[in-house]
């Protein structure tokens, strides 16, 4: 039998290197679901199928993990590309005003 995966842990709740790293953890986790799957397949090919099915399976709980893992990941991602379009706007407006009130107080 295999080991149960780590719980879930809430997204919202890790730092971007916490995301990272359990997106890494998760991924390789399930590579070797599939490695496993491929090794016992070749051993046996009479039931390849379904040791391919059960991999798929195996890896499901953790494929869906990393998905809702990545979710969080692309939202903090937007939110700051958000955050940096606003400040361009701003700082450009900025300038702009400033080149205009340097110009009109040009003798």
């Amino acid at each position: 039998m295999r080991d149960a995966p780590a719980a879930s842990v809430d997204p919202a709740a890790l730092t971007h290197a916490g995301l990272e790293t359990r997106l890494h953890a998760l991924q390789k986790r399930a590579f070797e679901i599939y490695e496993d799957a491929a090794l016992r397949a070749e051993a046996d090919p009479a039931r390849a199928e379904a040791e391919y099915a059960r991999a798929e399976a195996d890896a499901a709980p953790l494929i869906a993990e990393a998905r809702a893992l990545n979710d969080e990941r692309v939202r903090r991602l937007r939110k700051r590309a958000r955050t940096w379009r606003w400040l361009a706007v701003a700082t450009a407006l900025i300038g702009a005003v400033v080149v205009a009130w340097l110009v009109l107080r040009a003798p």
